[in-house]
This record gives structure tokens, sequence and C-alpha cells, in this order.
């Protein structure tokens, strides 16, 4: 099935995380949002967000700003800038700032209406000052955890939504999967996020969508497998038919094998087509998410990530793209 050399794993084998390719129905949508949360976001904001995020208020600290104003200000331009300022988008910017306002308050409480009572007591060397100075840090902590939890929350909202609210639009081309069952509650999400080859494309002032512009992926918006699956499937869906996907694939820096190539696609037993790209993560990293030392840590454990898209049997249609991952 596969050419000499080849080892992959179609990361099908029933998972609690959202980032499988198939959810174990007996997991609680609450847990998918939390390992989504925690494993594959979280760890990206302590780099990128936290570090920074503790310099300005140690400068706040160390000036003794203690009006709440400066404190909303800072919360609210953090949260901006976690969210990619997202004027576009409402919902999310709505979101933003009132998790940013009530989190920045919170801090305020905490320790902003005291800043620096702390350095000035190390100063008279009145007793307990360090203790002080830990209780602070504690305070920061606690605080951009609580900010980075609104956006787990939020994301956790929109799973519930698919889950319990009418199915979302199969959007444009309309999205399928192969078996019901893959159809998971993230998989809608991503439906959702990307319901048009438009908002799976790097931003430009032109509306067209010629062959050429359709390879113009946006990596950069992509987070996990489900958003990868949704988008490839946009793409390539938009052309045609499958004599377009060995040049789409190349154009995102895949290697697709002359066997499972548009020219000569891999023949499946019911006589569907597949054309599978093959990224090298150990020579060029991983595809996704493109942001976050830890997040892109954790894409790098496997060597090599494949996609499968598989065509009807005339090579007109799209049926389904699939994402799998090798490991040693």
């Amino acid at each position: 099935m596969w050419p000499a050399g080849f080892q992959v794993r179609t990361g099908k084998e029933p998972t609690c995380s959202p980032q499988g390719g198939v959810a174990n129905p007996r997991c609680p949508l609450v847990f998918d949002a939390l390992v989504w949360g925690v494993v594959f976001r979280a760890p990206g904001y302590l780099f990128n967000g936290t570090i920074p995020l503790l310099v300005v208020l140690a400068v706040a600290e160390w000036k003794s700003a203690k009006s709440w104003r400066w404190y909303l200000t800072i919360w609210i331009i953090a949260g901006l800038l976690a969210t990619g300022f997202p004027v576009r988008d409402p919902l999310r910017l709505s979101a933003a700032l009132l998790a940013a306002a009530a989190t920045g308050y919170l801090y305020w409480l905490l320790a902003g209406k005291s800043a620096g009572d702390w350095l000035q007591a190390w100063r008279m060397r009145e007793p307990n000052a360090g203790r002080k100075l830990l209780n602070y840090a504690a305070y920061v902590v606690l605080a951009y955890l609580g900010y980075q939890l609104s956006g787990y929350l939020y994301y956790g909202g929109k799973l519930l939504w698919v889950s319990s609210g009418p199915e979302p639009d199969p959007g444009t081309p309309p999205f399928h999967v192969r078996f019901e069952r893959e159809m998971t509650a993230s998989k809608k999400v991503a439906m959702m996020d990307f319901p048009d080859p438009a908002s799976c494309l790097k931003k430009a002032e032109t509306d067209d969508l010629s062959t050429d512009r359709l390879n113009e992926m946006d990596w950069d918006r992509i987070d996990n497998a489900d958003e990868a699956e949704v988008c490839v499937f946009r793409l390539l869906g938009s052309d045609e038919n499958l004599s377009y996907a060995t040049d789409w694939f190349e154009a995102q820096g895949f290697y697709v094998h002359p066997n499972f190539s548009s020219a000569r696609p891999y023949v499946e037993l019911d006589g569907t087509l597949r054309v599978t790209g093959v990224h090298s993560i150990r020579k060029d990293g991983p595809k996704f998410p493109t942001t976050g030392m830890i997040r892109r840590a954790f894409r790098s454990i496997p060597y090599s990530m494949s996609v499968d898209a598989t065509w009807s049997k005339d090579g007109k249609q799209l049926l389904w793209v699939q994402t799998g991952f090798s490991t040693l």
C-alpha cells in the first residue's frame, strides 16, 4: 500500500484527545476542551505571552503604579495581542475584552492596589518582606492562568455548541469524512472556523480563487489536525479534479511519491483514488502550530506527517482528507 520505507500511523486509534482522528464517545467534551487548551495552547503562551507580561507588570510594581486604569490597559493590550486583534470577529473580540477587563481588575485587587509596597518594605528591612514578594508573584501567575482559562472556556463553549446545537453548515465545498464516527466535536468547530477556501488562505487584496491562489494555504492559522484536514479539503476540493493535487501538495512543501501522485494515484479496493503528500517533521519541523516553542516540541515527536486525499473513481470529486503521523 505504501512504498518501501514508509511507516505511517493514520491516527485513527480511539483517543480522548480532540487531536485524534476518532474521538472516544465516552470522553466528556469538557475534558476534550481542557486537553486542547492545556496541552496545545498554554505552553506556547508561556514563552510568547507570560514572560513579556511579567516584565511589564514588574515595571508597574517598581514604579508603584497603583491606579486600576494601568492594569486594565495592560491586560486589554495583552488580550488583544494574544488573540491577534480580532476586529473582524465581534464575538471573539468581545470575549477577549471581557476576559481582559475582568483579569485586569482581579489583578489590581490582588496586587496592583499595593504595587511597590513590598519594595519599600524590603528597603526598610521590614520582616516578611520576602514573603510578600512571593505572594505578589503568585498573584501574577494566578491572574495569568485565569486569563488563559477564559480562552479554554471559549473553545470549550464552541465544543458544547456544536454538540448540543444544530449541525454546523458543511461549508464550501461541503466537508465530508469517511466514517460518521470521525465527525467529532472538534472537527465541527474546525468546520465553523474555516467555512470556505478564503478562510484558509493567506491574506491578500484579491478575492480571486484561481489555482495558484488556492496553493497559498495559511498554515499560521492551523492549530490542530482537524483544522488541517478541513482546510486541505476546502482548497483541494475547490479544484476541478485530482490532476491539481500533486502541484498543490508540492506548493505546501510536501513530497509526493510517483505511485501516489495525480498522474498515478493509488487505487483503493473500492476503486476510489488516493493522492498522498508527506512532510518530513524531522527535517523541516512540524507544519502546525507555527508558534509556541513547547507546542511545536509536542508536534516534533513524530518524524513525518502524511495527508491522504481520496477522490471518486473518476477523480472529479474529493471525498475526504485524512492526516497521519509516523513515529519510531
